[in-house]
């Protein structure tokens, strides 16, 4: 398992010190290579044996680290050097989807263990106030359930159905919930009285992926989530791609027909019209157009599953709809390939586990040369959104600098929600 700390949109821990850094590279390393001795881990970040001493000494204090016992030196002599693994249940971390139709809450440990996952049902989901509020009673009852200590829920991520604006808090548009502007950081961590990280589903998707994974330590990584609509994400030099405006990635409005046919987004001959969920359902007379909503979504959504099920049983139609939306979004994705040269594509989502589509997006980009390990969730198991909105707070708030290790102690001072953004606050 690799973990890279990384910066996260809406994370606003207190200032980054060098000993935050050198304990950060410490934690890292025991979760990527449990057994690990001090003179290693002195060797590996380049600090005295002293210095790692006191950093160790600390962290098991705080109940993140143990030994594990006398290892054997090379040849068998002289003294013999004690392990250190990550206490898996040191600290816990909360995971939530906040979705059109599959909210869920994901519980997961230090070690990125997930201990359990619950779907939530909100009770209207175009209501932000009553979904945040019920969501963060199911995670109270979800820390209830397990009898964990408060103190050691280390933070919690959001995977959201939306994009952020460049402050990276607020929610600024969500054209499949309909909800307003505003700070859904703040928002959440009030709520939970937790530092809370947000970002775009397949953010934080990609962010799972490449990290604790199928693709763990993969430093350049596309994403690609093919649905009823595309959306996608960038890992450049082991980061998230954000772009100017916090909206890099939007692979699914990459413009391919100026004359085609008319996007949810307004514009004409979108990538969405000719390779998504939606285009197989129009090829076969059976999509109202590009509406959204959660109503809407979810009618469609269970009519692309069931021409999904019908590729199963050799449906010709069916199949030739769903290969050919697969050719498509191949041929019409290749040049940000080239462009990008990632080491992996990872294409997840309802049409990435349909054996189909995915044989079809695999052999058009082979073909056109792409040398990237295609990794798509039909061979493998791709990290859901609660879980890979719990990676995203590991990484972004426990294995990173900006970790104040102080709130594991009994006589440190609570940590602060606020954030510098103004705006409304639900």
């Amino acid at each position: 398992m690799k973990m890279r700390s990384m910066s996260g949109a809406g994370s606003k821990r207190g200032g980054d010190s060098a000993r935050g850094y050198n304990r950060a590279s410490v934690m890292k390393l025991v979760l990527e290579e449990p057994g690990i001795d001090r003179t290693r881990l002195a060797d590996a970040t380049g600090l005295t044996t002293a210095a790692m001493t006191r950093i160790v000494q600390e962290l098991i204090s705080a109940g993140l680290l143990k030994d594990v016992g006398a290892l054997a030196t090379g040849n068998g002599r002289g003294r013999k050097r004690s392990g250190l693994e990550i206490v898996g249940p040191g600290g816990f971390v909360l995971g939530l989807s906040i979705l059109a139709f599959n909210s869920s809450i994901a519980l997961t440990d230090m070690a990125g263990r997930t201990i359990e996952t619950v779907r939530i049902d909100p009770t209207d989901i175009g209501n932000p106030q009553s979904t945040l509020d019920e969501i963060a009673a199911a995670a109270q009852a979800l820390i209830t359930k397990h009898k964990l200590d408060k103190g050691r829920i280390l933070g919690a991520g959001a995977a959201i159905a939306g994009y952020l604006n460049s402050s990276g808090e607020v929610w600024d548009r969500s054209p499949y919930l309909g909800w307003p502007a505003f700070n859904v950081r703040r928002s959440l961590a009030e709520r939970l009285k937790l530092d809370v990280t947000v970002d775009n589903v397949n953010r934080c998707i990609a962010v799972a992926e490449s990290r604790m994974g199928c693709c763990a330590g993969t430093e350049e990584l596309v994403l690609i989530r093919a649905a009823l609509g595309l959306g996608g994400a960038i890992i450049n030099a082991g980061e998230v791609l954000r772009g100017h405006t916090n909206q890099a990635g939007h692979i699914g409005h990459i413009p391919v027909d100026p004359d085609g046919q008319l996007c949810s987004c307004g514009a004409r001959g979108c990538l969405n019209t000719i390779a998504s969920g939606w285009a197989i359902l129009d090829r076969l007379g059976l999509s109202d157009a590009q509406k959204v909503g959660p109503g809407t979504l979810e009618s469609q959504e269970n009519r692309l599953k069931k021409v999904l099920d019908l590729t199963a049983k050799g449906d010709p139609a069916a199949e030739n709809a769903v290969r050919e939306a697969g050719e498509l979004l191949a041929l019409h994705s290749k040049q940000l390939l080239f462009s990008l040269d990632p080491q992996a594509v990872v294409l997840t989502g309802p049409l990435g586990r349909n054996a189909v589509y995915c044989e079809a997006f695999r052999k058009t980009l082979t073909a056109y040369g792409i040398t990237a390990r295609i990794v798509t969730a039909h061979d493998h198991q791709i990290t859901g959104p609660a879980p890979a909105a719990a990676a995203l707070a590991l990484a972004t708030q426990v294995y990173a600098p900006s970790f104040d290790i102080r709130q594991l102690f009994a006589d440190a001072p609570a940590a602060a929600t606020a954030g510098s953004d103004e705006a409304l606050v639900l």
